[in-house]
């Protein structure tokens, strides 16, 4: 039976600087959206709904210059439709909508996404992704390789990355947070799957 214990078993191998750099992560995303919202004159939650959308098989880096670019473009009043994005159309298409002041939830899809956007917004959302889940299972598995995730193993997911904080608090005596944990463990993971390779 797969429990919290394999979420357990990786963090307890994350360096030190994994740890304190997962304990940052969104921290550091919202910082950057906070920084976008300043720059182009939007509300930080518009932004963040914006890095949320354009998120999906998206590397960190590229997503974020890719809301950059199209906030930019919409507070110059740019064609937006024509603005390349490095993640599906579908996605920039609801980046575009978010822009034009639709509520981020009401657009956004997947339980992935909206816990992405929710933990940028300085949320306690668990992110599943094809790494926490192969985390979670506690078995090397290709995020190609990731099965659908229902939202009942979602919600299943979350509560053991839950539980992973608690027990990790009570043994260090400190305060993480389900989705600290979920970042440490993330970069943890992809460490220590690129040794085994």
């Amino acid at each position: 039976m797969i429990t919290y214990g394999s979420i357990l078993a990786v963090y307890f191998q994350a360096t030190n600087l994994e740890n304190y750099n997962g304990q940052r992560w969104y921290a550091d995303a919202k910082f950057a959206a906070n920084s976008l919202a300043i720059q182009y004159n939007l509300p930080v939650h518009t932004v963040a709904g914006v890095i949320a959308a354009l998120s999906p098989n998206n590397r960190w880096e590229r997503n974020l210059l890719d809301a950059e670019n199209l906030c930019k473009m919409y507070t110059m009043g740019g064609d937006l439709e024509s603005l390349k994005v490095s993640t599906y159309n579908a996605n920039r298409a609801k980046a575009i909508q978010i822009l034009q002041n639709h509520a981020p939830l009401d657009i956004l899809g997947g339980l992935k996404v909206r816990a992405f956007y929710d933990c940028i917004v300085g949320g306690d959302s668990v992110c599943v992704d094809g790494h926490a889940y192969a985390i979670w299972t506690g078995q090397q598995i290709p995020t190609t390789k990731t099965p659908k995730i229902s939202p009942k193993l979602y919600a299943q997911i979350s509560a053991d990355y839950r539980i992973a904080a608690e027990q990790i608090n009570k043994i260090l005596g400190s305060n993480h947070t389900a989705a600290q944990i979920q970042a440490i463990t993330w970069l943890a993971w992809r460490r220590i799957i690129s040794e085994i390779k």
